[in-house]
């Protein structure tokens, strides 16, 4: 079936990452559309702007262990009729499923931040440590040169892209901990871009009078980095930090509204449906999530009642709201209970059992895209030649395609 290749190409940017992969063997012109970068921006904004976060994969860190991996959704087969009285309906997060990142086998280690698919990550490897860029749905990982007076896994970091220069940074931040306990510390910013792949240290009167928590992650939305940090004047009250990636400057984000009795405490930070988003209040029965695009506006997002278990309060950093589902539910992680939805049409908590998994002590919801941490050090179709499987025909190709979008017909319609 010959096709012109801007056909090829709006067919082949609404598949998940897992089936493209496999679709490079088919020919030669195949290998040269999906590795091209023109291919992978275009996949990466589709998704971004059709699917959001509905195609995450959640990625959990285990202290010294691999990294697990749940979801996501994919309609790659008709799922099989649920048992009768079966309420885990959430097809793609029911298994979770071992990573194969070497790096970090046996060593502690931190998801510092993600951004496009790729994860942050820093190692402490009992001499210098590392840090490391890695996109596990491809497999690709990128070794960062060390920043001066580097301390492994108690620094502050986080990646985020610049459109203004059409490229990844990844920023070093004062720590909490480094404050703390390393004498002479001297609190400073360093940026390091992929493509210049080295630090450099921004004026020290940008250099903001906050030191971050080294177990947050950063928060990649709206053209900036976010972190939560504690007030001057009250450490059990946390302020909302924003770095802007384009001018490399940060400032403080005007929280929500403050609720009837006038408290603006903020318990939790993340990213959701393209928003910055916060838990802001917190009551025995319900929380509310908030989310921002502007970091002026706020809008409450969605109200989430207390999850039923033992203990009958809703606590401190409890609650983490992951992804939202295909099925318009909200994936959230709480501690102490495992996984839950819920779903705000139908008002109701299920609790997802997740096979393969026991502890971990670090939720990531990461995209599946294309993007390679290596993209400014070789071409992509250099990196991605002898890398392949058995070659597939141009029948067997397309009939995958027409079971994958027969498979999709009845979810999210694609524009």
């Amino acid at each position: 079936m010959d096709l012109p290749e801007d056909i090829h190409t709006l067919i082949l940017k609404r598949l998940p990452v897992k089936s493209l992969l496999r679709f490079r063997c088919v020919c030669k012109s195949w290998l040269h559309l999906i590795t091209s970068p023109r291919f992978i921006q275009q996949h990466l904004d589709f998704s971004n702007s059709c699917l959001r976060s509905r195609r995450a994969r959640i990625i959990l860190s285990r202290y010294c262990d691999t990294l697990l991996s749940i979801g996501p959704e994919e309609p790659s087969a008709p799922p099989p009729p649920p048992p009768p009285n079966n309420n885990n309906k959430i097809t793609g997060f029911e298994e979770a499923v071992e990573l194969d990142f070497g790096l970090v086998q046996n060593l502690p280690y931190y998801v510092k931040g993600h951004c496009d698919g790729l994860l942050c990550l820093v190692i402490n490897d009992g001499g210098d440590g590392s840090i490391v860029i890695w996109n596990p749905s491809i497999g690709e990982s990128k070794r960062l040169p060390l920043p001066h007076n580097f301390r492994s896994t108690r620094e502050v970091f986080g990646i985020g892209y610049d459109s203004s220069i059409g490229d990844y940074k990844v920023v070093r931040a004062p720590s909490s901990y480094c404050r703390m306990k390393c004498p002479g510390y001297k609190p400073r910013v360093q940026v390091l871009t992929l493509r210049s792949n080295s630090w450099r240290t921004i004026p020290e009167k940008d250099t903001p009078p906050y030191f971050i928590e080294h177990f947050f992650q950063a928060t990649n939305v709206n053209g900036g980095l976010y972190w939560l940090v504690a007030h001057h004047d009250d450490v059990f009250r946390c302020e909302i930090l924003r770095f802007d990636l384009a001018v490399e400057k940060f400032k403080v984000v005007p929280p929500p509204p403050p609720d009837e009795s006038g408290r603006t405490n903020i318990s939790w930070l993340g990213p959701l449906e393209g928003s910055l988003c916060v838990i802001h209040t917190q009551r025995l029965n319900h929380v509310d999530v908030w989310a921002t695009k502007d970091d002026e506006t706020w809008t409450k997002l969605i109200t989430i009642p207390r999850i039923p278990g033992p203990e009958a309060s809703v606590r401190y950093f409890d609650y983490v709201p992951l992804c939202f589902t295909k099925s318009g539910s909200v994936l959230i992680s709480v501690k102490g209970e495992g996984f839950v939805t819920y779903h705000p049409r139908e008002n109701k908590v299920r609790k997802l059992a997740v096979h393969g998994v026991e502890n971990w002590f670090q939720e990531t919801a990461c995209a599946e895209t294309l993007v390679s941490p290596r993209s400014g050090d070789e071409p992509a179709a250099a990196r991605q030649h002898h890398r392949g499987s058995a070659q597939m025909t141009s029948r067997s190709v397309w009939q995958l395609l027409l079971n994958y979008f027969s498979c999709s017909s009845g979810g999210s319609k694609y524009p």
